[in-house]
């Protein structure tokens, strides 16, 4: 088992122990032509302040989904949230009217898309764009917000604010429109910021750079941060804890260093053996290094045709016969949670 290297500052402990999100049993489906299917399903965990979590698994596995139903943004004519609770600061989200769920958005909760290209407006200049968030949520005059965005965009590593923010995206490279989404995303000081895969369209380096920049920056406000991500390697260097999702379910839950020591679910084992060991993590010498990278067989089953049993079963190495026929609880193994039935036992 490869072994990826953590050797990383951990953010300060906080003191709080209270969640600051507190997700129960979330279960979001959508309306489509072969009947309603369940993107994600019975979904639990919480975040402290301070805090930052991330959350991995392969495309389609409801990463996303699970981010739309906390922000509430998912199209009402095509999904609903069918039952379970999300609870922000002790405030129910699910029963909030419309109205003060647009208070929420941008002033507790923040939201960093993936691509930076489409979420900005193209005709407008980037200082408008980030001092509109600004003036939406707290009311300053013109002048103010202009100068608040330009010193956010400072504080986000922009070179030369004052004439970036008079530009248009298109005249920004993607690290450079990544970080005025971040500028975006802080303008109201919010408590939580859901990150959806913010580096995925940027070069190694530049993913360093934000990724420094965004857990900097929550540490400093005492944000919780929530990383939306397929890259182990970033989960390694910026989170505290993991949640691990397939076919729309949690199937393993730890602190990021339980995970990576002793992965327990076949499908986190799955996903570390595909990754290359670190330099200098030790896992393996030069010689001793595969020439190609292991993969999980098969892909991820479509949600309205998941095998019965463990929906992993059909890829697992490991399937015996319980495992098509009934659904593993989730189980308690020291710091784990997992759900698979080789550590019911547990």
């Amino acid at each position: 088992m490869p072994h990826v290297q953590t050797d990383r500052q951990d953010a300060p402990s906080t003191q709080a122990t209270s969640p600051l999100l507190q997700v129960e049993h979330l279960t979001t489906a959508f309306h489509t032509g072969r009947g309603r299917v369940t993107a994600i399903d019975d979904v639990s965990f919480s975040i402290l302040p301070g805090q930052t979590l991330g959350l991995v698994g392969e495309s389609g596995c409801g990463k996303s989904v699970t981010a739309l139903s906390i922000m509430r943004l998912l199209p009402p004519a095509a999904a609903e949230i069918v039952s379970g609770s999300i609870r922000f600061d002790g405030r129910e989200l699910l029963t909030l009217p419309e109205s003060a769920m647009r208070s929420v958005r941008g002033n507790d909760i923040s939201m960093i898309f993936q691509e930076p290209m489409t979420s900005l407006n193209p005709v407008f200049r980037i200082g408008e764009q980030v001092a509109e968030a600004i003036r939406l949520h707290t009311g300053r005059k013109k002048q103010e917000a202009w100068d608040d965005a330009v010193a956010l965009l400072r504080q986000v590593g922009i070179p030369a604010p004052e004439r970036r923010a008079r530009e248009y995206p298109h005249q920004m490279s993607g690290g450079m429109r990544q970080r005025v989404m971040i500028a975006m995303a802080l303008a109201c000081s919010p408590r939580l910021i859901i990150a959806d895969e913010p580096t995925t369209a940027l070069d190694v380096t530049i993913q360093g750079q934000i990724l420094d920049l965004m857990r900097e920056l929550a540490q400093t406000r005492n944000a919780a941060l929530m990383l939306i991500t397929h890259d182990l390697g970033v989960v390694a260097e910026t989170a505290e804890n993991v949640i691990v999702m397939y076919a729309g379910r949690i199937v393993e839950q730890a602190p990021v260093t339980d995970l990576f020591a002793t992965p327990l679910h076949p499908y986190t084992q799955g996903l570390m053996r595909s990754i290359p060991p670190l330099p200098g993590s030790g896992s393996r010498t030069e010689d001793q290094r595969p020439s190609r990278l292991e993969t999980i067989h098969g892909t991820v089953p479509p949600l309205h045709a998941l095998p019965t049993g463990c929906t992993f079963s059909d890829r697992c190495p490991h399937a015996f016969p319980r495992c098509r026929e009934s659904e593993p609880p989730m189980a308690v193994c020291g710091a784990h949670h997992v759900r698979c039935w080789l550590h019911e036992q547990q």
